[in-house]
């Protein structure tokens, strides 16, 4: 007990002067890398907490007004294909709808297509599309955008070199009919998951300036785009659901981080502010309700199966054993985060395997080590120096480490010597990173370790997990496929593929005048919703 107290006041020593930041925004690889049903807690007393995600209000909506919201992220392109930060792809989030749209509760309900069907293998999909619905340019929605979207996101258009949304690569065809108003959609192999990548933005065939000024059928209109200054939109009055947004013009202000957002925030200069750590809520509780919601991530530290000593099943349990994870997120995440067993989050609702026991127990893994000859063993933890929670969880780590007579060194790289030599060249002992999911799909989040994937940088190799995965993409039973995915998520464990750590969490701020503001299982801040009280 005392060696575990120093452990923990060494930590804090370590991390007393570091913030916890999220940064959000690197390009292709990080699709994957950094690339939420959020399970919510309102810290106020004030609201309580409706099913859905939002804020239940006492008052009811208002039309009309402008909001403010602070972001820590330099937008790149508006082209929602191109959009590559997760910060870029949450704010032009308003602008688009998809044939689909994913809830709060991670279902999915018809948009641009009023309904949808496949087939009994997942190969087929077809779409009745929408009528009536305009674009922002005020050209009416047609069967060919449809097929032009898609093709284009498949990289099917003439002058394509490849998908420019990967998940879509998949696709073998895309067809649309006219007179019966429908798209079809043939893919080269089974795909449960395929409908979950049908939130994608549909757009206009025939516009070229996506990148610069978006245009879409969604809740919002581009106005305005000032780099590291601001992004503008205004109410789509033609909106083609039975309502228009409440708010007339939404404000993102760009800002350089969260702690240069505090006095702006204190001042009331921000009417919503996402990403902050709990330990400014004490500042700002007066102005502002707190939303707490999980993220889309999977914090791991990545061992890499392929090189010594974590080739050895023996040593990747013994170093499973000695992580305390809590004390992981107490330190790091400010207690914001939920201490995790294998490669799911609770985002994934019931594809994530909550019955899952905790393995800590460092004296067992210091006898493991020695047993198997592994005494003062030297390890090495290969950071992407640009992330400060990874950098400190690593550190976290090497702490806690010593108490198994293990020495581990941090190594801070640049993110594109990590992308380089770790994600691609897998050419690393370990690493902290946190693997996202930019879709509620399990595929996209377990494929990670599936051994003919291009994403398994941590190099797991079995047979069984992967027999498993293949079965899953093609198996349409709920039920069935939810059994299979919780059976690779035990293997995950069972073999300690790597170490799993946590799903951290996330706060919003929303200042109290007002009310509706919605989290969803990934990256979007939706205007649509929002209402002054």
């Amino acid at each position: 007990m005392a060696k575990h107290k120093k452990i923990m006041q060494k930590v804090l020593i370590i991390l007393s002067l570091v913030l916890f930041l999220t940064a959000c925004g690197k390009k292709d690889a990080e699709k994957d890398t950094k690339n939420t049903e959020q399970t919510d807690q309102i810290v106020s007393e004030d609201d309580a907490k409706k099913d859905d995600g939002s804020l239940e209000e006492q008052a009811e909506p208002q039309q009309g007004g402008s909001v403010i919201v602070g972001i820590t992220q330099e937008l790149d392109s508006l082209d929602p294909y191109l959009a590559a930060a997760a910060g870029t792809k949450e704010v032009i989030y308003n602008f688009f709808d998809g044939l689909v749209k994913l809830m709060p509760d991670g279902t999915f309900e018809p948009a641009l297509a009023e309904s949808f069907n496949f087939s009994d293998d997942a190969t087929e999909f077809t779409f009745k599309i929408r009528t009536g619905v305009k674009f922002h340019n005020d050209t009416e929605l047609t069967i060919d955008d449809v097929v032009y979207s898609l093709q284009r996101a498949a990289g099917m258009l003439p002058d394509s070199k490849a998908a420019l949304i990967p998940q879509l690569a998949i696709i073998e065809s895309v067809s649309g009919d006219a007179e019966a108003g429908t798209v079809t959609v043939k893919l080269k192999e089974s795909d449960a998951d395929f409908i979950t990548y049908m939130t994608l933005a549909i757009i206009p065939q025939d516009y070229t300036e996506q990148a610069q000024k978006p245009i879409g059928t969604g809740p919002f209109i581009f106005t305005e785009y000032k780099t590291q200054q601001h992004l503008k939109m205004k109410r789509n009055a033609d909106y083609w659901r039975d309502r228009t947004a409440y708010l007339d013009e939404v404000t993102f202000m760009i800002v350089s981080d969260a702690d240069a957002a505090i006095m702006d925030l204190q001042e009331g200069n921000f009417d919503i502010f996402p990403y902050l750590t709990m330990d400014k809520a004490e500042l700002l509780k007066d102005k502002y309700d707190f939303i707490a919601a999980d993220s889309n991530m999977v914090q791991i530290w990545g061992l890499n199966n392929q090189r010594a000593p974590f080739d050895d099943p023996v040593v990747r349990k013994a170093l499973n054993m000695a992580v305390d994870k809590q004390m992981l997120i107490d330190a790091v995440t400010f207690g914001e985060g939920r201490a995790l067993e294998s490669g799911m989050a609770p985002p994934m609702q019931d594809y994530y395997n909550a019955d899952l026991a905790s393995q800590y127990n460092p004296e067992e893994a210091k006898k493991m080590l020695e047993e198997a000859g592994y005494q003062d063993l030297k390890i090495e933890i290969t950071v992407p120096g640009d992330y400060v929670i990874h950098v400190q969880t690593a550190e976290v780590l090497a702490a806690q480490l010593e108490q198994i007579g293990v020495t581990a060194e941090v190594k801070t790289v640049d993110w594109g010597t990590w992308l380089s030599d770790v994600y691609m060249g897998r050419n690393y002992d370990s690493t902290v990173i946190a693997l996202t999911f930019d879709y509620v799909a399990p595929a996209t989040v377990l494929r990670h370790y599936y051994s003919k994937s291009d994403n398994n940088f941590i190099n797991f190799v079995n047979t069984e997990f992967d027999e498993l995965y293949e079965s899953a993409l093609s198996e349409t039973d709920h039920a069935k496929r939810v059994e299979l995915y919780h059976q690779m998520q035990k293997i995950l464990q069972d073999d300690a593929a790597s170490v799993f750590l946590q799903n951290p969490g996330t706060q919003t701020a929303v200042i109290k005048t007002l009310g509706g503001y919605t989290t969803y299982p990934q990256y979007v801040q939706d205007m649509y919703t929002v209402y002054y009280k």
